[in-house]
């Protein structure tokens, strides 16, 4: 009897199905394969048409559209532009959704591909119309079986994942708090991002932190002008961030354990008048990315005391603003190991990469500090990198990423509840 039980519970772990003679993953990659086409057309359509934070009006009444006529009950106007679209199986409970972004980035496209952008100076530089395109399709092979779906799949559309103008929200942060996780109260997450240097039929992900914690901050350093002859009669505030900035570095290499990933980084200074004058104010601007809440606050408490140290010694003041755009993804652990096994059974044992922490950021990390999530990385094959003008992406991944959302949804609908 022990046998048995333990037998059905491998089979279930490894092989998902809705019943005794339906196979599950053979029948979404028959499905990704059968719609790949339209999959093309759709990203191609979505990459001429870029928007940028919070201005994605043209985006998402495409995307709404294209959900309402797969039947779904979709709900607009969340956090300004982003949609949330219910697709109800047999049972409400549990939930679990599947996340994509709509904006783009500031960027000049210059792949030269006749589907190239049409908004001048807005580019998907980071592959989110591939992400809106690899939900839509799941969602299109899902709602074909809903009365086969032993609970309720929601997907959402959000925007403004790219960073929101200073102080303000982003589109993860409004989607959670205009209720994009409730009515139905959603049970776990799903999501990925597309990522050169992993091979095309490869994701990676891990257990635990895989992005970084993002802060950003903003330095201003008053000094006292004087003649350049003369910087005696003066506070240099140019050589003041000079040793700030060589001494920020040491909080990376002396207060860190070194097995624990983290960058300081000074993106922009600017400072001075000209040649022969003192410079009395310099701005300085960089970001932290760390993986912990404890070294972020320790990196921050360094920082003042660096400034602090530095106006008592040469007389300066400052102005030290260090903003904490947004905490590391979290990848829940329990629900990692339970959905790993079923992308080894549709990608393949060695295809499923064990990666290390990237110190690039990522708003679904918000989702991922409420609710239990598995965030991975797509590989689009050496391609050039995120946030250039050139980017893009082997298209021979939308064969791939639908067959892993709708296999994992429809695994933990069936099995997780139940582990």
């Amino acid at each position: 009897m022990k046998k048995v039980s333990f037998l059905v519970l491998f089979v279930a772990l490894v092989c998902p199905s809705f019943g005794t003679d339906f196979d599950l993953i053979s029948h979404f990659k028959k499905k990704a394969n059968e719609y790949f086409d339209e999959a093309v057309q759709l990203r191609r359509h979505l990459h001429q048409y870029p928007e940028l934070c919070f201005q994605e009006k043209q985006t998402s009444a495409f995307v709404a559209n294209y959900l309402t006529k797969l039947g779904l009950d979709v709900q607009t106007g969340i956090a300004g532009v982003g949609i949330k679209a219910i697709l109800r199986g047999t049972k409400k409970k549990p939930v679990v959704a599947i996340r994509a972004e709509m904006d783009a980035l500031p960027i000049s496209e210059e792949t030269g591909f006749p589907y190239s952008s049409k908004n001048k100076g807005k580019m998907h530089a980071c592959g989110h119309d591939a992400h809106m395109t690899h939900v839509l399709i799941t969602a299109k092979i899902l709602s074909e079986i809903r009365e086969k779906i032993p609970g309720t799949v929601v997907f959402i559309f959000q925007p403004c994942e790219e960073g929101p103008p200073p102080n303000q929200p982003g589109g993860a942060e409004l989607m959670i708090q205009e209720g994009a996780l409730k009515n139905p109260t959603v049970n776990a997450m799903l999501g990925l991002h597309v990522f050169p240097d992993i091979p095309v039929g490869c994701i990676g992900l891990r257990k635990g932190p895989i992005m970084a914690n993002v802060a950003s901050f903003y330095i201003t350093i008053y000094g006292k002008s004087s003649h350049g002859a003369f910087p005696h009669q003066g506070i240099d505030a140019i050589y003041v961030a000079c040793c700030a900035i060589q001494q920020f570095q040491s909080l990376i290499s002396r207060l860190r354990d070194p097995t624990e990933p983290a960058v300081l980084s000074v993106g922009k200074i600017g400072g001075g008048v000209r040649v022969n004058v003192i410079a009395e104010k310099v701005e300085l601007e960089g970001t932290v990315r760390t993986f912990s809440f404890e070294f972020q606050d320790k990196i921050y408490r360094g920082m003042k005391n660096i400034l602090e140290g530095l106006s008592t010694a040469y007389g300066t003041t400052y102005r030290f603003i260090f903003s904490k755009d947004a905490p590391y993804v979290k990848n829940d652990e329990s629900l990692t190991g339970f959905l790993i096994p079923v992308f080894k059974k549709i990608l393949g044992e060695t295809q499923v990469l064990d990666v290390k922490p990237m110190s690039i950021g990522e708003d679904f990390s918000y989702y991922s500090h409420r609710i239990p999530s598995v965030f991975f990385f797509l590989g689009i094959g050496d391609k050039p990198p995120l946030h250039t003008p050139s980017f893009t992406v082997d298209e021979r991944i939308f064969k791939i990423a639908p067959v892993l959302f709708a296999s994992a949804a429809i695994h933990y609908l069936n099995n997780y509840s139940r582990k």
